[in-house]
């Protein structure tokens, strides 16, 4: 009864990391030789951070990168208004290169006594066995129950189980590149200059490299063929001298003067018809793409790899029932569908050749940022919308409880402190009294349920999940029902 996760990339590096923190045999495999050498998603979000807590890892996470505190929002080159995105460095977003989150990542799986694979394949999977081929091009038949599918926008595994990944590719272009500049730029801070070309950015990532990104302004040239970034993952080049031809459109007051790493890319919105298929799943790129506005994708994985770990952990340990594994496509295929509803209406904003839309841009949009940003509930709203902290399961066919009411409702994210940030079941009971008997009831239950006091004013006591949703809100009296009905009978 093995699991394979086929892809080594953030997602599922992370869904290794939970395996093995259950204690969960498993193998993952990758094509590559290593992790990226790039640095490609560049932000982690406050949501990520907490769900990297959870791992052990988000301290060392935040040692790397740098908080970014605020985005200041430029008028083709003058400063137009400024958007706090944290109360402070420990809950900010963070400038963190995709190669440095690998490279973590790989560290905390060694760290649990597993490794990846490198240059090794999946070429087959049957349901119940699949067969790899090895840095030496031997070939090697594993049992394998369940597979997971972590293996990017091109994903093999998806073309497999036959699974759509219907959607667009934009007719614009979108470039990321990390350069050198004369002049260093302000730490933490997010730059975004909203020109007649759309929405320019840059972000410092830390360690003397900028990152620039945005569409491709109108009139820029490259010598890379840009067909080539048609596909999924393809990227193409642009040279240092295009770039100091646009410089103005995305630095302010600085001088670009060196290129590490450059992409020109077509943006691409696809989602998998189904993100299970049998005992198949799909996580991060391989699930869902979409506009890099907002950086959301890398964070996005993240998240599915969470929701399905603890969940398979439980079941492949014999802990809960195999229907639970039905509630990751519940619960992930809708908070995807938002999220890339959300990029598309960004990026469409952002670089749309519509003249009418880009002379209300240029012309409207410039002069009402300034003042909607001011509003106290606007730049909450913006903040809260990137940091993936929105994100609840209150449909989630496995919570319950009340809608409404004070306190944490069903399916709600328990903000940090809430509970320990360990990957288990917690338990919030209103009084003493609660406490001890709830122990006593989850005495030796499968689950492994903590229980802290938690006073709160309307008596109920609360059940938080592994990835920090809450799970059950009821009376005590209930929660067996609940327990048996999502994870099985106890035993």
């Amino acid at each position: 009864m093995g699991i394979l996760i086929a892809g080594a990339g953030p997602s599922g590096l992370v869904l290794a990391n939970v395996l093995a923190g259950h204690g969960i045999p498993f193998r993952i495999v990758d094509r590559k030789p290593g992790p990226v050498r790039e640095s490609r998603a560049a932000i982690v979000h406050v949501r990520t951070l907490e769900l990297l807590a959870l791992l052990g890892l988000r301290e060392r996470a935040m040692a790397q990168g740098v908080p970014v505190l605020a985005a200041e929002v430029y008028e083709r080159g003058r400063k137009a208004a400024e958007l706090p995105l944290a109360a402070g460095p420990a809950a900010a977003p963070l400038a963190l290169s995709q190669d440095r989150t690998e490279r973590l990542l790989v560290e905390g799986l060694a760290e649990r006594g597993r490794a990846v694979e490198w240059n090794t394949e999946l070429l087959s999977w049957d349901g119940a066995a699949a067969v790899l081929r090895g840095p030496d091009g031997a070939e090697e038949r594993m049992a394998a129950r369940w597979l997971v599918g972590a293996d990017g926008a091109s994903s093999r595994v998806r073309h497999a189980l036959g699974l759509g990944f219907a959607g667009k590719t934009y007719q614009q272009t979108g470039l990321l590149a990390d350069v050198t500049t004369d002049t260093s730029p302000p730490p933490g801070i997010l730059r975004l200059n909203l020109t007649r070309g759309g929405f320019m950015g840059t972000l410092d990532l830390g360690d003397g490299r900028l990152r620039l990104f945005g569409a491709i302004p109108p009139g820029m040239t490259v010598a890379s063929d840009v067909s080539a970034a048609v596909s999924h993952e393809a990227y193409a080049r642009v040279s240092l001298a295009e770039i100091q031809r646009f410089q103005d459109l995305f630095v302010v007051g600085a001088k670009v003067t060196g290129i590490e790493w450059t992409a020109l890319f077509r943006v691409h919105s696809r989602m998998a018809e189904r993100f299970r298929s049998g005992n198949a799943f799909l996580v991060g790129d391989a699930a869902h793409i979409h506009s890099p506005a907002g950086g959301q994708g890398m964070n996005l994985g993240i998240g599915d790899a969470v929701n399905l770990g603890w969940k398979l952990a439980l079941v492949a340990a014999g802990r809960a029932d195999e229907r639970l594994l039905d509630s990751y496509e519940a619960e992930r295929l809708p908070v995807a569908r938002t999220v890339l509803r959300g990029t598309d209406r960004g990026f469409a904003l952002e670089a749309t050749p519509s003249p009418a839309l880009t002379w209300l841009r240029a012309h409207v949009a410039t002069r009402l940022v300034g003042p909607v940003l001011r509003l106290g509930a606007a730049r909450e709203r913006v903040a809260r919308l990137f940091s993936q902290t929105w994100i609840t399961y209150r449909d989630s066919p496995i919570v319950s409880g009340p809608g409404s009411g004070p306190g944490l409702g069903p399916g709600e994210r328990a903000s940090p402190g809430t509970a320990p940030p360990e990957p288990r079941h917690h338990l919030l009971a209103p009084s003493p009294a609660d406490r001890d008997h709830a122990a006593a009831m989850l005495a030796g239950h499968p689950l492994d349920v903590r229980v802290h006091l938690r006073p709160g004013a309307d008596r109920l006591v609360r059940l938080i999940r592994p990835d920090g949703h809450v799970g059950f809100v009821g009376p005590l009296d209930s929660l067996p029902a609940y327990l048996e009905e999502v994870y099985g009978a106890v035993r």
